[in-house]
C-alpha cells in the first residue's frame, strides 16, 4: 500500500497525498511479506511439532494462506514497477531484490501446489502418497530458498526490517 501523509492546510484541516509507489518501496514490502511467510511456516512447524488441537492447527494454516496471497500481491505489485527499471536501486539491492522475487515465486507456487493436492486426496494410494510427499519435500526447498533470500535482502537493506 502506497505511503500516505497528512499535510496541515490552510484552516486547520487535514489534507492527505498519496506517495506515488517506488520499486524500493515495492521491494521492501515484499520482503515483510516474505519474511512474515517464513515466520507462519516456522510455526506450522511448532504446531505440528507439539501436537495441538486440530482446531489450532487450521487456523495457523489459514493464517499462512492468507499471507502467502499477500505475497504474491507484493510480488505482482514488484513487478509491475520493476519490469524494465531499476528505480534508482543500487546492482547489489536490486539483485537482492531479484532474488526475493524469484524466491517468493516459487514459494508461492509450491505452497498453493501442496494445498491443491492435499484437498484432492481424501482416500489415496502409495502412489499418490509419494507424489504428495515430494510435492512437500519441493515446498520444504521452496521455504528454505525463501528464507536464504530474506536474509540476503535484509543484509542489504537493514532499513527494510
Amino acid at each position: 500500500m502506497p505511503n500516505t501523509k497528512a499535510a496541515v492546510a490552510k484552516g486547520g484541516a487535514a489534507q492527505t497525498t498519496v506517495d506515488a509507489p517506488t520499486l524500493t518501496g515495492a521491494a521492501d514490502n515484499l520482503f515483510r511479506s516474505a519474511a512474515e511467510c517464513c515466520r507462519q511456516q516456522a510455526r506450522i512447524g511448532r504446531v505440528l511439532d507439539l501436537k495441538c488441537g486440530e482446531d489450532e492447527l487450521e487456523a495457523v494454516i489459514e493464517v499462512s494462506v492468507l499471507c502467502v496471497r499477500i505475497l504474491n500481491e507484493s510480488c505482482e505489485r514488484y513487478w509491475s514497477l520493476g519490469s524494465g527499471s531499476r528505480d534508482g536501486l543500487d546492482e547489489i539491492t536490486w539483485h537482492a531484490a531479484n532474488t526475493l522475487w524469484h524466491a517468493s515465486r516459487e514459494y508461492a507456487r509450491r505452497h498453493l501446489s501442496c494445498n491443491v493436492k492435499s484437498a484432492k486426496m481424501s482416500r489415496h494410494s502409495a502412489a499418490q502418497l509419494g507424489e504428495l510427499a515430494i510435492e512437500y519435500e519441493l515446498k520444504a526447498s521452496a521455504v528454505l530458498a525463501l528464507r536464504y533470500a530474506v536474509e540476503q535482502y535484509q543484509k542489504v537493506r537493514p532499513s527494510a526490517a
